[in-house]
């Protein structure tokens, strides 16, 4: 059996009805796994739905945190597992166990379908379950590895000056184009990973007055500045190495076995950085700089391929400007993906669909005097979204209890890893359009002119 999902298929908006008003059964209502589906309503999950990265949920003790504030509103029992959702995880999905499970199937690469789809939906129970847990979770994970992000930065940021230094001397010496192209890579590194020092240090510097809901979409913009100095300096170094390679041959100077090696000792950091900040690539930072450390590695060794290939044998002279071409290329290319892939987190698009499947489960199982989920919204807001959720009370309600469910569950919805900021607005019925709520006030109606033959 599969855990239907929580909201339809079609992405933002989405409007549904889902009552919460269920409780908990005991492990043998579940033997047939037939009280799940009566409760979900025969709502549809896509077997393929991932879930987007957060930070590793931490089970260990969280020293040195104090929550200063409570979500529960008196019903711990519904806040911790109201659908049993736990009981309906498959522990044992070993290909051996599934074959015996599903003796029909008698393809390997079927049974290996299975598998990823009970895989998956273990995921997504996790990520319902663990979601009261994130916020804490996420600021002890600051509290671990908030030391190895600042390491990560200065050292890289160290390295690309050394790195740059070392590229100058060995293009000076040697004269090789392509080492040129590596040497004006080094430099806008070490350009780049200032900006990325100072966005990073803004950032980190909220400013209530100015800024009210943060800075943190600076980080975002500073990675698009980041793609912009390496893109333009991309498009330079081609127009230099064409022009270098239309002049035809010129004399090639001797090699210097010095400046080699500078450039390999460069490599080799470049390549420990590259394992260190993979190990952290979760953060935006440095997720950036191991792209960079990547690139460096390729372009570096590249370069000092061609350069001791178009210098040492005259009628390949041209390896060198190609060679330089071909990096500024393939820097050009990973550098502008990267720019459009982080442009989309400043226009607002929508979230994923798992990812409003948990924001429906967190609110529908906030309060037992939740009746329905209404709407739900996600959108791109920098590195986190933003999040509008309508929920329906009962008009019997008073003031004070209709805000302080609307209140605690929006303070439990900004504690996900993903969000940033989380509206909720109450309502008494769902029977009205949510795509007039938005609508403007006045319209532009233009004239109708009658045709001729009127």
């Amino acid at each position: 059996m599969y855990i239907p999902s929580l909201v339809g298929k079609k992405n933002l908006p989405t409007k549904m009805v889902f009552p919460s008003n269920a409780t908990s059964t005991t492990n043998a209502d579940h033997a047939n796994d037939s009280n799940l589906d009566a409760i979900i309503l025969d709502a549809i999950i896509s077997p393929s739905a991932g879930l987007s990265p957060t930070p590793t949920i931490l089970a260990s003790p969280l020293p040195k945190i104090t929550p200063i504030m409570s979500y529960d509103t008196g019903d711990t029992a519904f806040n911790a597992d109201p659908y049993s959702l736990l009981n309906s995880k498959k522990e044992d999905i070993s290909i051996a166990t599934l074959r015996t499970q599903h003796p029909t199937q008698k393809r390997t690469r079927k049974v290996r379908k299975i598998k990823s789809f009970y895989s998956k939906q273990n995921a997504l129970i996790d990520a319902y379950l663990a979601s009261k847990d994130e916020e804490a979770a996420e600021v002890e994970d600051g509290i671990q590895n908030g030391g190895k992000i600042k390491f990560a930065i200065y050292a890289s940021s160290t390295v690309n000056f050394c790195l740059f230094i070392i590229q100058v001397f060995a293009a000076v010496s040697t004269g090789s184009l392509a080492l040129f192209a590596t040497a004006a890579d080094a430099f806008m590194d070490l350009v780049s990973s200032i900006v990325m020092l100072i966005t990073s240090r803004i950032a980190a510097r909220p400013n209530i007055t100015k800024f009210p809901v943060g800075r943190k979409r600076v980080e975002t913009v500073g990675i698009i500045l980041f793609c912009a100095l390496m893109t333009t300096v991309s498009v330079e170094l081609i127009i230099e190495s064409s022009r270098s390679l239309a002049d035809g041959p010129r004399e090639n100077d001797t090699l210097k076995t010095v400046p080699l090696i500078c450039v390999g000792v460069a490599i080799f950091s470049k390549a420990v950085l590259f394992v260190y900040c993979f190990t952290l690539r979760r953060y935006p930072t440095c997720a950036i700089f191991m792209l960079d450390h990547r690139n460096d590695i390729v372009v570096n060794s590249f370069g000092l391929i061609m350069s001791i290939v178009g210098t040492k044998y005259e009628k390949v002279w041209f390896l060198d400007p190609a060679g330089a071409i071909a990096i500024a290329c393939l820097i050009l290319f990973s550098w502008a993906s990267t720019a459009f892939e982080h442009m989309w987190l400043l226009v607002g698009k929508s979230a994923p669909q798992e990812f409003l499947n948990k924001l429906v489960y967190v609110a529908v199982t906030h309060d037992p005097r939740i009746l329905k989920i209404d709407t739900a919204r996600a959108y791109s807001a920098g590195e986190k979204y933003y999040v509008e959720v309508d929920i329906i009370m009962g008009q019997e309600e008073t003031l004070k209890v209709t805000h302080d469910v609307s209140q605690t569950l929006q303070r439990k919805l900004e504690g996900l890893a993903d969000v940033e900021r989380a509206f909720v607005h109450v309502d008494y019925d769902d029977l009205h359009d949510i795509f007039e709520e938005h609508k403007p006030l006045y319209e532009i109606q233009e004239p109708r002119f009658q045709s001729m033959r009127e």
